[in-house]
């Protein structure tokens, strides 16, 4: 069991995938599912977003900021977080699985404030873990139209997991190409 809390992102408009990501079915399960098996060893499992899903298996969030940026999800996951560590994961990455998401867990320490993953020096800061220390400077920066997630890493302390021998596990679905490139990997 992972001591934290996982909170999947399905906020964002999918306006280059043409409908939302979390929806889409691959194989005989959607996304969402599929994110959601991959988070099944934590103490709390939750869905960020802006509209309920019908028949959610885990409770929902709703953002209470209409701007569209992870931060936002964030910022929502850990106000309403009794974990101090939390992973925010978005469902655009349909391939991390529980395997990926342990061997980062495995590097949390007491002075950190994010464990993130680094593939090809870009961090993933959509599959991140976050402390919850981190509350009242993600809403500081929201409030001073700061949106950017790298920004905010690189403004705490972190501690990077590489994962470039797995990038294959963090392609980001924002295309129906995309979606035929996961397709792919998952046979």
């Amino acid at each position: 069991m992972i001591k934290a809390a996982a909170y999947i992102l399905i906020g964002g408009q999918s306006l280059r995938f043409g409908s939302p990501k979390w929806k889409v079915k691959i194989g005989d399960e959607t996304v969402l599912n599929r994110t959601l098996k991959s988070c099944k060893e934590f103490e709390s499992r939750q869905v960020v977003g802006k509209e309920k899903p019908s028949q959610l298996p885990v409770p929902f969030i709703k953002d209470k900021w209409k701007i569209q940026a992870p931060i936002i999800g964030l910022q929502t996951a850990l106000q309403k977080s009794k974990h101090d560590w939390n992973l925010i994961l978005s469902c655009d990455l349909p391939l991390i699985t529980a395997r990926i998401i342990d061997q980062l867990w495995k590097n949390n320490n007491k002075d950190t404030d994010v464990i993130i993953p680094v593939v090809n020096d870009m961090f993933q800061t959509t599959c991140a873990f976050y402390h919850r220390k981190l509350l009242s400077l993600c809403t500081s920066v929201i409030q001073k139209n700061r949106l950017s997630l790298n920004d905010l890493v690189h403004s705490v302390n972190y501690v990077e997991v590489d994962f470039s021998d797995q990038a294959d596990a963090f392609l980001n679905m924002n295309t129906q190409e995309d979606l035929i490139s996961v397709k792919e990997k998952l046979k």
